[in-house]
């Protein structure tokens, strides 16, 4: 094998592995490599016979991690997601998937409800005017206040009277404040509508989400979202190394990375400094050469400490769709024996369907038990999703924490899976079983960003966004900003891109509508 490449790309996480496709397609060439023989890094679907090597590893490297139960029979049917996160209708990430034919790869459903808890029961979010009139909950005067709260949330609000001023005030204070909705109303559509982690959320952010919401309801069917098969992220991730690997990307998985040094390129053997000279020498476990390359682009976890100071750490751009990021994420994955179906009432036939892919929300102080700064969402998936098999569900449960926590995920997320399996054997009427759970903490590696001159031609891109709504796209722009870099150094220029907004690199979604029908490649 040539050991000499234009960009070698470190961890197969979704953003690497959009950034590696969208290089391969450029003609540029690329290898890839992970330490894992699976794709996908932290953001991996996994079978259950994977997911219990993946606790045994965290183990011995003295990670935070607890698992009770045995793994059941057809362990290899179950498809577990490292990363339960739903894919918004419209925006970034929506896009690259079409653009660049990767959604062939995989497919992909509407997601089912979205409820919030409340008061020990279940109660459905309205997403459109239509649900509002329909609810049975909400007085006509709550719902004309909700109406016009929508209404202005899904026009430009920015340089409205009802924001001016109020653009760092707490959400649920601007909800009351302005447009007097009620306590129940507030926090229904603070963290079920624009998904808001934590109660000091401010307004502007939320605003912005719950308006990129509103627009994706309705492209493929009355959910904002979509859920993909197969445990949706770690899944899209490899489609995406494939469609780098059709480009002529070469793969390693399975390897781990011994070293990883800096050329330098004023020995005698480099007496011109040119761009297309190597800058960067990595070594490969059991392989017999030094890997060569011009441009390395690395996950934050997978850059040894001398280098994370010395790169140039691509972050998702500062707009006002971003969210406060958490220190960390205490998450549970628990395997259910039993139907995990809230069902979906449809007013038109007097039928009701039913979907194993759900999303619950418990917002700051709904349970006792809980916690009383941070929303937990809980994910279901099923049969449905092709995730697990017919009879069988997995429920994910996240918590944000905004500071180190002296608690054990166990302990903060314990009281949520008691109370969602109460839930589900109220609704079905059945006993759920529970056939194993896992407790863990996910520690979110930062990346400083250097006071001096970053190393030139050495990219560091954060691990995916832990927001459920919105992760997917914020992996889309940074792959985005990461690819307009390499490819700017690799062409012989060294300086930043200004201006990124109106260089296009995914098609605009109205190009895209424009083109429907039609298959669109990069």
């Amino acid at each position: 094998m040539d050991n000499s490449f234009d960009v070698i790309v470190l961890g197969t996480g979704l953003t690497e592995s959009i950034t590696a496709a969208a290089l391969s397609k450029a003609g540029f060439k690329v290898a890839h490599i992970d330490p894992n023989s699976y794709y996908g890094a932290d953001e991996a679907s996994l079978s259950l016979d994977e997911l219990v090597r993946w606790i045994d590893h965290r183990k011995e490297d003295n990670h935070s991690v607890s698992h009770y139960g045995e793994v059941p029979p057809h362990a290899r049917q179950y498809s577990v997601s490292l990363a339960p996160s739903v894919i918004p209708s419209i925006g970034p990430f929506i896009s690259s998937l079409i653009a660049s034919g990767v959604s062939r790869y995989g497919s992909f459903k509407l997601l089912g409800r979205v409820v919030i808890y409340d008061g020990g029961i279940l109660k459905d979010v309205p997403q459109s005017k239509d649900d509002i009139f329909q609810s049975k909950v909400m007085s006509l005067l709550e719902k004309r206040r909700v109406t016009r709260f929508l209404l202005f949330a899904a026009g430009k609000f920015e340089n409205s009277k009802e924001l001016h001023g109020q653009e760092n005030l707490p959400l649920l204070d601007f909800l009351h404040r302005i447009f007097s909705l009620s306590e129940a109303t507030a926090r229904a559509v603070a963290y079920a509508l624009g998904y808001c982690w934590f109660i000091s959320e401010t307004t502007l952010p939320a605003l912005h989400r719950i308006r990129a919401y509103l627009k994706a309801s309705g492209r493929y069917g009355p959910s904002s979202f979509l859920v993909g098969y197969y445990g949706s992220s770690g899944e899209i991730a490899q489609g995406f190394c494939r469609a780098a690997a059709v480009g002529g990307g070469v793969y390693i998985l399975g390897r781990s990375i011994t070293s990883i040094s800096s050329v330098d390129t004023i020995e005698p053997e480099y007496p011109v400094l040119t761009p297309d000279l190597p800058r960067f020498a990595i070594e490969v476990h059991d392989f017999p050469d030094l890997l060569h390359c011009r441009c390395l682009i690395s996950s934050t976890s997978l850059l040894p400490g001398h280098l994370r100071t010395l790169a140039d750490v691509i972050r998702p751009s500062l707009s006002p769709c971003g969210s406060p990021q958490p220190f960390a994420m205490a998450r549970c994955i628990a395997i259910v024996d039993g139907p995990i179906t809230l069902s979906l009432e449809t007013e038109d036939s007097g039928t009701s369907d039913a979907s194993d892919s759900s999303l619950i929300v418990f917002p700051p102080g709904s349970l006792n038990g809980g916690s009383a700064i941070s929303a937990v969402h809980v994910m279901t998936a099923g049969p449905g999703t092709m995730s697990a098999p017919s009879g069988k569900g997995i429920l994910y449960i996240s918590m944000p924490l905004p500071t180190n926590s002296v608690h054990s995920a166990e302990i903060l997320l314990r009281p949520y899976l008691t109370a969602v399996l109460l839930l589900f054997r109220s609704e079905q009427q059945q006993q759920q079983t529970l056939i194993c759970s896992t407790f863990y903490m996910q520690e979110l590696v930062s990346c400083t960003t250097s006071t001096s001159d970053p190393l030139v031609g050495l990219l560091a891109v954060p691990s995916l966004s832990p927001h459920t709504t919105q992760g997917v796209d914020e992996a889309a722009i940074v792959a985005e900003a990461t690819f307009r870099k390499a490819t700017s150094f690799l062409n012989g220029e060294t300086k930043d891109i200004e201006g990124c907004e109106h260089h296009v690199f995914w098609p605009v979604l109205a190009e895209m509508e424009e083109e429907e029908g039609n298959v669109m490649q990069w």
